[in-house]
């Protein structure tokens, strides 16, 4: 997560008319975020950055004790998060009714002490168990994927013997309360999530697969690369079926970690020479980036054409 500075960034529109300043609604630089607050206009904010904003205005208007819960929780735990599920702030608040109201969606639900946190910036929080629970029962796949993959890793106490945090996912199962609505659906999301995952496109594409029917695959394996020491490491694995998939995208191009000075067409032979590689353990590789994982049908003929269907498909297609 971005943070940003709200004091800042967050223009109170009772404040300033308190302070003798144009009211905010007349002013045009000003964006209205919710009732009675704005934000600069032309300063730049993230989807991750605008959510916050959005989660302190609420905060102050409500002028209780707001737990941001569900989605907006996994924001404030730097959780990669489709922006179709960002555009509610999500908080508990003690009460009768559940309402929705200037973009905030209060939960009348009941939260453990010890799964509220108080954050460094102020904000009220679920804890990542408990955060993770709420979006196993509520978010439907491959959205449910990013966060919860994110959440393992962060609860991971042993990744050296443990990279997949099984026995966290495990601690989580453990605590799924009973009668929670979306019970269902929070285990086949916490079966499925996977500390391993090495970005965000790695854990849609996963999603994606389930919803496809595809053979679910290993992920993170290690080949050894032949002409020197080391490994080339893929995203999935296919064994059965003598295929690999990598999820690429302009990060490979661009992020100096990545490229090590490397220049784009350096970059670009050094992929072709590793795919080469990977050739000979697997002859069928697949490669898409961010915009094909978004889109299940194109990921699904891109899988295809590496031979990585269905399974219903595929045993009509031997048959």
């Amino acid at each position: 997560m971005s943070e940003i500075d709200p004091h800042e960034a967050l223009i109170i529109a009772r404040q300033r008319r308190l302070e003798g300043g144009e009211p905010a609604h007349r002013d045009r630089d000003l964006q209205r975020i919710r009732r009675g607050y704005y934000r600069p206009r032309a300063s730049p904010l993230t989807a991750s950055d605008d959510h916050l904003l959005r989660m302190h205005a609420a905060a102050d208007a409500r002028q209780g004790t707001l737990v941001f819960s569900h989605t907006s929780a996994a924001e404030l735990w730097g959780c990669p998060m489709l922006r179709t599920d960002t555009q509610l702030v999500h908080a508990i608040q003690p009460g009768k009714a559940r309402r929705t109201t200037a973009g905030t969606q209060i939960h009348r639900l009941a939260v453990p002490d010890e799964h509220v946190v108080e954050l460094d910036n102020g904000l009220l929080v679920t804890s990542k168990v408990w955060t993770a629970l709420q979006l196993a029962a509520l978010l439907p796949l491959p959205n449910a994927l990013l966060p919860l993959d994110h959440l393992l890793g962060l609860l991971n106490v042993d990744p050296e013997s443990d990279p997949a945090a099984a026995t966290a996912r495990a601690a989580l199962l453990e605590q799924l309360p009973r009668g929670v609505v979306g019970r269902r659906r929070a285990l086949a999301n916490l079966g499925l999530a996977d500390a391993r995952a090495g970005s965000p496109a790695e854990s849609l594409s996963r999603g994606q697969m389930v919803v496809l029917g595809v053979p679910r695959p290993e992920i993170q394996v290690a080949f050894p690369r032949g002409d020197l020491p080391g490994h080339d490491v893929v995203d999935f694995d296919w064994p059965e079926l003598q295929a690999v998939g990598e999820v690429d995208g302009r990060v490979k191009l661009e992020d100096e970690t990545m490229t090590r000075g490397r220049t784009p067409a350096e970059v670009v032979w050094d992929e072709k020479v590793r795919e080469d590689r990977l050739r000979r353990h697997r002859p069928r590789v697949a490669r898409w980036g961010w915009d094909i994982a978004m889109s299940r049908r194109r990921l699904g003929i891109v899988l295809a054409q590496a031979g990585v269907v269905p399974v219903a498909a595929g045993a009509r297609r031997s048959a």
